[in-house]
Formats: structure tokens, C-alpha cells, sequence
């Protein structure tokens, strides 16, 4: 079977390889990819910034973002059948008392493995196995639009651990504000969208595709190049209760924990690599904090419900803006044009690999 796979840590090294279609244990489930979304990390492990192959290779087949159907099942399994379309989880656990829960996305240990990204072959391959426990069945009228569940379920857990940490006080958040706009940011205001918030949505760009998406969806957008982002609230006559911060850059997500309003809570969902340094007032940034009741947390990888959840929330968006999820998929790319595809990730808002 075809593949995509990098050299990990060696920039550029993204190739076609040529591997046998692997065999499936007993509660194991073969299955043909159809779509593979790729994004910034990707791009990144193509750069060589990180990327871990499996125990003994040299070789990492990259991406994570999976859409394909079943094709052979082994004899235990229960869950799907040749047929079903399927989209897989990311994380793998160790044996920490996290994992052990079945809570992988809170891993204490750090020694979980990723497919595509950390000591695990990703799916951007022909075929893929993955044991049944880890594999989510879409429904068929979600179609192709089932590739954004990966990235969806980043976004219901950012929101998700936003709503728990604010059950310790009464909060009827009312404004929300997402800091960029790609993918994943536009996801995320859809579901806020989907929950009754006013949404504002922050980026660097005018750009006129977005524009009609801001427009359908009813978010207003704000280019920090013509605003700072603690000038906003007082823009829009109201403070922020909810900052999902999507950037990318660490010096947004410092200013979002300044911007966000009393009893706010701001989510940190942004890997950003180097050794950044910006000046910031210490002590306003700390009393800002306290007198205003804010709290700040990190949130990465996804649970199995967040997945679940990201299927219920597409259909619904699906029904509330018909058409909308499809504009969000720009690029469209095969396996041989990989690099092409990484490249378009700065002009697009999903790129994806198709077989």
C-alpha cells in the first residue's frame, strides 16, 4: 500500500513509501482511508521540530486526522462491521492512573504515544488497522464533512473544561471571543455559535472567504492589525467571558488572559515552539488575575466524548447553516503532492489528502 512518511526530526523528508497492507488481530479493524486532514502539525514534524517514529523504525507515517470505512473486522469485534465509516482517535495511553481511567487526553506521565505524531504510525496511508476501542463510528449523511471531527474534538474540549472550571461560581457567559481563525478556529466558533453566545473572532487577515463565513454565521471578526486585542471589549461595549485562544502565539495568549473580563476564563489550546520573550507588567498581570476572579488552563489532546460530542455538533450545524462546513474544506490534494498540500496550508482553511 501508498503512504506518506517522514524521517523524523530531518526537515523536508516527507515521501511516498510502499508497505504491505497490514493483518488484523482478533479485536482489531482494517480500515480504507478515504481522507486525511492534515494541519500545522504536520506541517511542523515535516520540518523536523519533533515527530517520534515507532520503537525500531526510522520512519514516521504521518497524520491524524483520519476519515476512512471498515473493510474487515477481527472476530471479537462488536463496534463496526465492513461497511461503517469511521474516524479514529489520536492518543494512546500509558499506565498512568489518568489512562487507567480512560482519560488519555489528561495523561500524567507523558509516555502515551500519538498516531502519526509520537512513536505510532499515523493514517495517512491507503489502509490503516487500530484496535475497535478506538475507532468512532460516523454517521454516512455526515459524508466527507466527517474529516473536521479530529479538530471538532479539540474544540469540544477547550469548551467543554471552560464550562466545568466555571461551574465554581454562577456564570451565564455571554461573549466569547476566538483567537484565529483557521480550521480548528473557525470550528470553535460554530460551536459557540450552536451555543447561544455572541462570538467575536480575531486574526491578523481581511479576508474575503472568511468574511462570508463570519457573515452566515453571525460572529463579528476583528483584524489585530487595526485594533489591539484589550481594545476590543470596549469596541464592542462589553466585556469577554469565554477567550479560546487558537493562535499558535504565545504573545496572544499572554494579552487574552489580559483582555478577558471579570470571572472570566480563558483556554489555552495553542503548541507554540521557541524561546519567545515579550516585556509585560508582572504586577498588573497578576492583580488582573486575582481581583478579576480569572482563571487560565491548558487544553490538549481530546476524550472519546468530545469525539461523540463533535458528531452531534456537526450534524447540528449541518442543519442550522446547510453548506457551511463544506466551505471550510479549501484545499484538496493526493498523497504524491504532499509537500504542495503543506505548503497550502497558509491559504487555506482545511487542506485535505484524499486516496
Amino acid at each position: 500500500m501508498k503512504a506518506v512518511a517522514v524521517i523524523p526530526k530531518k526537515k523536508n523528508s516527507a515521501h511516498i513509501v510502499h508497505t504491505d497492507i497490514p493483518g488484523i488481530s482478533d479485536n482489531e479493524v482494517l480500515v480504507k482511508v478515504k481522507l486525511v486532514g492534515i494541519d500545522g502539525t504536520d506541517k511542523e514534524i515535516n520540518e523536523g521540530l519533533y515527530g517520534k517514529a515507532p520503537e525500531g523504525e526510522n520512519l514516521l507515517i504521518i497524520g491524524h486526522e483520519s476519515l476512512g470505512e471498515v473493510v474487515k473486522t477481527g472476530k471479537d469485534v462488536k463496534a463496526v462491521k465492513p461497511g461503517d465509516m469511521v474516524v479514529a482517535t489520536v492518543r494512546r495511553p500509558d499506565d498512568c492512573v489518568n489512562c487507567r481511567a480512560g482519560e488519555y487526553d489528561m495523561c500524567l506521565k507523558g509516555e502515551y504515544t500519538e498516531r502519526g505524531i509520537k512513536g505510532r504510525h499515523g493514517y495517512l496511508s491507503e489502509y490503516y488497522v487500530e484496535d475497535e476501542r478506538f475507532l468512532v463510528k460516523v454517521p454516512k449523511e455526515l459524508d466527507e464533512l466527517a474529516v473536521l471531527l479530529e479538530p471538532m474534538s479539540i474544540a469540544e474540549k477547550a469548551i467543554r473544561m471552560a464550562y466545568i472550571t466555571q461551574k465554581r461560581m454562577k456564570w451565564e457567559a455571554k461573549t466569547a471571543m476566538v483567537t484565529g481563525t483557521g480550521s480548528l478556529g473557525l470550528l470553535t466558533a460554530i460551536l459557540l455559535r450552536l451555543r447561544g453566545l455572541d462570538v467575536i473572532s480575531v486574526d491578523r487577515s481581511d479576508n474575503e472567504y472568511k468574511n462570508t463565513i463570519f457573515s452566515e454565521l453571525g460572529v463579528t471578526h476583528f483584524n489585530t492589525k487595526k485594533i489591539n486585542l484589550h481594545d476590543i471589549p470596549r469596541a464592542i461595549g462589553r466585556q469577554i467571558d469565554l477567550i479560546i485562544e487558537e493562535t499558535g502565539n504565545s504573545s496572544v495568549a499572554l494579552h487574552a488572559i489580559m483582555t478577558v473580563g471579570t470571572n472570566g476564563v480563558v483556554v489555552l489550546t495553542s503548541i507554540t515552539g521557541g524561546e519567545k520573550h515579550i516585556e509585560i507588567c508582572s504586577d498588573c498581570f497578576n492583580q488582573g488575575l486575582v481581583l478579576g476572579n480569572k482563571v487560565v488552563l491548558g487544553s490538549v489532546n481530546a476524550h472519546r466524548k468530545d469525539f461523540e460530542q463533535g458528531i452531534n455538533d456537526l450534524l447540528a450545524a449541518e442543519q442550522q447553516w446547510h453548506g457551511l462546513l463544506a466551505k471550510l474544506i479549501t484545499g484538496r490534494y493526493y498523497p504524491e503532492k504532499i509537500h504542495e498540500a503543506l505548503l497550502a496550508l497558509k491559504d487555506n482553511i482545511k487542506v485535505v489528502i484524499e486516496f
